[in-house]
């Protein structure tokens, strides 16, 4: 059990320093996938690993980053004002995307600190 709350704690760093890079600068579409991918992860080792009623009702509450980059195809560029409006698009995405990675990332730090209760 604490291997496991260990594994946890240290994947819990890990997502915090990754939300962090990206509020702080590094906002490419790659880094922000990886992130929501992440995130979907974390949540479901936790919830399957640890068995606290705290703790799952908790990651409940934690929100999704759902985000996928918006692709430029060929004939976007044929029709000089759509890939504007794509990229346009993409980029008020990417921007609210960043805004709930900043939510997320107190969250994390929350249950962070509860899963550090339980050692």
């Amino acid at each position: 059990m604490e291997q496991t709350i260990r594994l946890a704690l240290r994947g819990l760093t890990d997502i915090q320093a990754q939300a962090e890079k990206i509020i702080l600068g590094d906002k490419s579409s790659t880094t922000i996938e990886s992130f929501a991918r992440y995130s979907i992860e974390l949540k479901e080792y936790i919830a399957k690993n640890i068995s606290n009623e705290k703790v799952n009702s908790y990651i409940q509450a934690i929100p999704e980053v759902n985000y996928s980059r918006v692709r430029v195809q060929l004939w976007h560029y044929l029709i000089l004002p759509a890939w504007w409006f794509i990229l346009y698009k993409d980029f008020i995405a990417k921007n609210k995307t960043i805004k709930e990675i900043n939510e997320v990332r107190g969250k994390y730090a929350h249950l962070e600190l509860t899963i550090k209760g339980l050692i």
